[in-house]
């Protein structure tokens, strides 16, 4: 479980202090399928961020599992980050001079999974996403449906139980981008947990709960009813 408590996030730009995050509070269970949606500069890339543990926040409380992160150390933080959270970005972000399969394998790397172990898990994700005909090539050599998938089977190779996605699909066709939804529900009906930032109404409607941000502050917290 996730618990965002009271937490604001407060940016110093040249001496002017721009509060990103006001007092948010939000608790969101296992398996949860959510959209965050809000305009540019509404602050859901950084509340995503705040709960991928990658930016510090100014006050308040988030709480994974009932750990509270304001008092783990940076080690500590670091090790939620790599074992329990998986990221998806818009863009892919791919090593370039990196095959499928060496992006993919980079989350094991860094946590030092034997080598027996590393091929194992890649074989899995690669099946489970049907890229087995790309993961000896390059991201210049892969269409942009095809790294996206090997970017989501990075995100899942440590088996995170926490998905980030931020707007998966903005870089892809309509039709590459339902299916990269697609994906994601699929992994969503695995128990794992996903959280999406889109700007994109028509996928926000395709998940469970709408999470939406104005300023800083969480304006509407619905459930899609037909959905859950």
């Amino acid at each position: 479980m996730i618990e965002i408590i009271n937490v604001s996030k407060v940016y110093d730009s040249s001496g002017i202090l721009v509060k990103a995050l006001d007092h948010v509070h939000l608790t969101i269970k296992d398996g949860e399928f959510i959209a965050i949606m809000g305009p540019s500069g509404s602050g859901k890339s950084t509340l995503l961020n705040i709960l991928g543990c990658i930016l510090d926040y100014s006050e308040g409380h988030y709480l994974i599992n009932g750990k509270d992160t304001l008092g783990l150390s940076r080690k500590d933080i670091e090790q939620i980050r790599k074992s329990e959270i998986g990221f998806i970005y818009q863009h892919f972000a791919l090593m370039d001079y990196y095959t499928a399969y060496e992006n993919i394998e980079l989350p094991l790397l860094i946590n030092n999974v034997k080598k027996s172990s590393r091929v194992s898990k890649i074989n899995e994700v690669v099946k489970l996403l049907g890229i087995e005909d790309v993961i000896n090539k390059k991201p210049a050599k892969m269409s942009g449906g095809q790294q996206q998938r090997v970017a989501i089977a990075r995100a899942l190779v440590m088996d995170a139980n926490i998905i980030l996605a931020d707007e998966p699909t903005g870089a892809l066709d309509q039709k590459t981008g339902g299916e990269v939804l697609n994906l994601l529900k699929d992994i969503n009906k695995t128990g794992k947990t996903v959280i999406i930032v889109t700007h994109d109404t028509k996928i926000a409607s395709m998940t469970n709960r709408i999470i939406t941000i104005n300023d800083g502050k969480i304006t509407n917290d619905s459930y899609n009813e037909l959905l859950k």
